[in-house]
């Protein structure tokens, strides 16, 4: 484990909330498996999204994570989650050990890219079930505050687009590609929904716009997200 990730949590002053009544994002509760599934975090931090499913009535959850305090934070949260050297060293034995639905948040841009595609390959092959999903979120070079994020925090390595993570999804393996919430709507009230799609629309002619006065472009196939963050739901 890396140096870096010691004291992670302090070093970047993140708090450690109270989790009693947190809730699961409305994204993820259209993909989320049966409540007697087995689930598992990677890189579940201070254990928010746990508690978060743990509060929705799923029974079988597990997290990991690579920094000692986070681990320790959890399980005084009574959260089961262990601590583990990288991604690539966790194995679950049996296949019916296998996870019905993997989460990763916040944990890929941290990799070293040429370990990406093979992390993202052992997932698949080795932790996740064969009809099991795997969702994971990530900071979005695209969004509004573009590279912020890429030098923000010192340990992320790289930024994603919905191109490029769509890229090494596919490229370690998984077939199908779904970007979850592209406009960052469903936690917004659904009363406020429309009046937060009107400036959106007008964010996107005018990056249009700019892209043909300076003579840019997007790549064309590739989805268009603005939101802070990135997320993909895959099999």
């Amino acid at each position: 484990m890396d140096d870096e990730y010691q004291r992670y949590f302090e070093k970047r002053s993140v708090e450690t909330t109270d989790d009693a009544n947190a809730v699961v994002p409305e994204y993820l509760k259209r993909v989320l498996p049966a409540s007697h599934s087995r689930i598992l975090d990677i890189g579940c931090g201070t254990g928010r999204m746990l508690s978060a499913l743990t509060n929705a009535g799923f029974t079988r959850c597990q997290g990991v994570d690579i920094a000692k305090e986070a681990v320790a934070i959890c399980q005084k949260k009574g959260l089961n989650v262990k601590l583990i050297d990288s991604i690539v060293s966790l194995v679950v034995g049996k296949k019916t050990n296998r996870f019905d639905l993997i989460l990763m948040s916040h944990v890929l841009e941290h990799i070293a890219r040429e370990k990406i595609i093979p992390t993202l390959r052992h997932i698949r092959k080795d932790l996740l079930k064969t009809a099991g999903r795997f969702v994971l979120m990530v900071p979005n070079a695209q969004s509004n505050t573009w590279c912020y994020w890429a030098f923000e925090d010192f340990t992320h390595r790289t930024l994603f687009t919905a191109g490029s993570l769509k890229f090494v999804l596919l490229s370690a393996g998984f077939e199908s590609v779904e970007f979850l919430d592209p406009r960052c709507l469903l936690e917004t009230r659904r009363f406020l929904r429309p009046v937060k799609s009107l400036p959106l629309k007008v964010y996107e002619m005018r990056t249009n716009f700019w892209n043909k006065v300076t003579s840019s472009s997007f790549h064309a196939p590739s989805e268009r997200i603005y939101s802070f963050e990135i997320k993909a739901s895959v099999r």
